[in-house]
């Protein structure tokens, strides 16, 4: 069972500051390193100099430092099979200590002048080793010095003189002997504090490094997640970072993008830097049109900010766009059915005041013309009158039809089908124009929508690309396909998207903007309402209509409808 006692600080371990196969790696390198610079420099002291300085013969430094080399390479051999043990280590030091002391031993004992290698031993243990297995180390080291001094006490005067006089006679010795074991510990426990709190220092640098990068990594997620486009600039006007949204909505690369003039990348936004800030504004906000080559333009949202550094001085702009070109067809679109509803709401008034006047009117004329033998002008006068009412009267029918939106009846249709329904019967209506048909709709999809308005739509649609022919063959094209969600709905289900496309003479961009606006046609015959019902039902059954058109080229209508 663990026990709560606390553990000293004294003896508790130290963390060590580096992998266990690095540190056996410097213990190792720094071994040879010493023995080559000290044992390799005492080869060229002269013999006066060794004897001096009590420096072993050329033979003993030669053999020491083979050991030396020796004992590293077998170390260096065995780091990989004992590379995660630090008992390792402590017996590295441990043998260290022996040569040193063998070194010291041989040049002096307590006089040697190399009694200092045992401190880069020392400091190697209190920088390797946690302290338990250091203090061992220098325990034993302590025994391994006071060994090597052994030759210079003759322990046949404590029994002859006693104690006192064998302490008082070897005074200068001991008293030695003692300083260097206070140094010795002295380093051992210092170094190791000093460890220990470089230690400390050093995980708490990792833990707020790791800290910061952690919130480094989840402020970039957050601005590579957000559907909005955001970018600095500098002092200079130099974009210095983007996201991921903003890459998109520019169509540009980030080699295209980073450092670079905002006015070469961004040259609607670039107009309006330097427009200042009133005392109660902290952004701008505009919306502006960007084009990019060989794609079609977009209407891009945007504010401006100042960007503040650390010390809260202004260091350059920070813009967050967004692209609004699907959200201002939307608008369109809304303020066209909100249009036809206004129309819708007076329609069946307009209808009952108009229709019955209208319809005994033309009941009465065609009467009177029966009645009367007219010839000449006279009864040309009274067919202009007939027809004119009748026109009239589709005039009304196609504004009822137009105001007559009530409940849907949904069912299970097949779209295909529905298409080449409406194709047989205008082929029958146009059998010697040279029309050709291609219905591509996928022959066994079925959707859940209302059939009789669905067929008005086609049959309008259809109709138009029919009177748009302008070419000896005339093609028109109807293909569909599914999608998970459409640009132009707002809604998670899926959808089917039916395009008509014609080679016909195309609509100019003028008359492109107008064509679901009621009454509006071109033709003397038409009522200017087919397009504009239409429109209106495939809103009402959850849909939308899109039309573009090239003059010359043709035109294609796309609706998009809920599965």
């Amino acid at each position: 069972m663990p026990s709560d006692k606390p553990t000293s600080p004294f003896l508790s371990p130290v963390p060590p500051p580096q992998p266990i196969r690095k540190r056996l790696y410097i213990l190792s390198i720094g071994r040879l390193l010493i023995a080559t610079v000290v044992l390799g420099s005492s080869l060229f002291i002269s013999d006066r100099g060794k004897i001096i300085l009590q420096i072993p013969s050329n033979t003993s430094l030669y053999l020491l430092i083979f050991m030396v080399y020796l004992f590293s390479l077998i170390c260096l051999i065995l780091i990989r099979k004992y590379k995660d043990s630090q008992w390792f280590i402590f017996i590295q030091i441990l043998m260290d200590n022996l040569f040193i002391t063998g070194f010291v031993h041989f040049s002096g004992g307590v006089e040697s002048i190399f009694i200092f290698l045992y401190f880069f031993s020392i400091i190697a243990g209190a920088l390797f080793l946690d302290r338990p297995k250091l203090f061992a180390v220098v325990a034993l080291t302590t025994m391994f010095f006071f060994s090597s001094i052994l030759k210079s006490i003759s322990f046949f005067l404590l029994f002859k003189l006693g104690l006192g006089p064998f302490l008082w006679t070897y005074r200068f010795i001991f008293y030695k002997f003692l300083l260097h074991t206070i140094s010795l510990w002295g380093v051992a426990v210092l170094t190791s504090f000093l460890s220990s709190e470089l230690q400390k220092r050093k995980t708490q640098l990792i833990e707020k490094t790791k800290a910061y990068q952690s919130l480094e990594r989840f402020n970039e997620n957050i601005l590579q997640s957000i559907i909005s486009g955001i970018l600095t600039l500098d002092s200079d006007n130099r974009i210095t970072y983007i996201n991921k949204a903003g890459k998109r909505i520019l169509e540009k690369d980030e080699s295209a993008i980073l450092y670079q003039p905002i006015q070469e990348v961004f040259p609607a936004l670039s107009e309006h830097l330097n427009e200042p800030f009133s005392p109660d504004e902290t952004s701008h906000h505009y919306s502006v049109t960007y084009e990019q080559p060989g794609s079609s333009a977009k209407i891009i949202g945007f504010s401006l900010s100042t960007l503040f550094d650390a010390e809260k001085q202004p260091s350059g702009k920070i813009a967050i766009f967004q692209d609004l070109t699907s959200i201002k067809a939307m608008e369109r679109r809304v303020n066209e059915s909100e249009k036809l509803a206004t129309i819708g709401r007076f329609a069946a008034a307009l209808a009952h005041e108009i229709r019955n006047p209208l319809t005994s009117l033309s009941g009465s004329i065609q009467m009177l013309r029966d009645s009367m033998d007219l010839t000449g002008d006279d009864r040309e006068l009274m067919d202009i009158v007939l027809r004119e009412t009748q026109r009239l009267n589709r005039l009304v029918t196609d504004f009822l039809q137009f105001s007559r939106f009530g409940k849907e009846n949904f069912q299970i249709l097949n779209p295909y089908l529905l298409v080449e329904e409406i194709i047989s019967v205008i082929q029958r209506e146009h059998p010697e124009d040279r029309i050709h048909f291609e219905n591509a709709l996928p022959k066994d999809l079925t959707i859940h929508s209302d059939r009789d308005r669905l067929k008005q739509v086609f049959w309008n649609i259809l109709t138009n690309a029919v009177q748009a022919k302008d070419k000896p063959e005339h093609k028109i094209i109807i293909t569909g396909h599914l999608s998970e969600s459409s640009p132009m709905v707002s809604s998670s289900s899926r959808f089917f998207t039916l395009t008509f496309q014609d080679n016909g003479k195309g609509i100019p961009d003028s008359i492109l903007l107008k064509i679901f606006e009621p009454f509006f046609t071109t033709r003397s015959e038409g009522t200017g309402l087919g397009l504009s019902i239409a429109h209106q039902i495939v809103n009402t059954l959850g849909g939308a209509m899109t039309v573009t058109s090239q003059v010359g080229v043709g035109t294609t209508f796309k609706i998009t409808l809920p599965v």
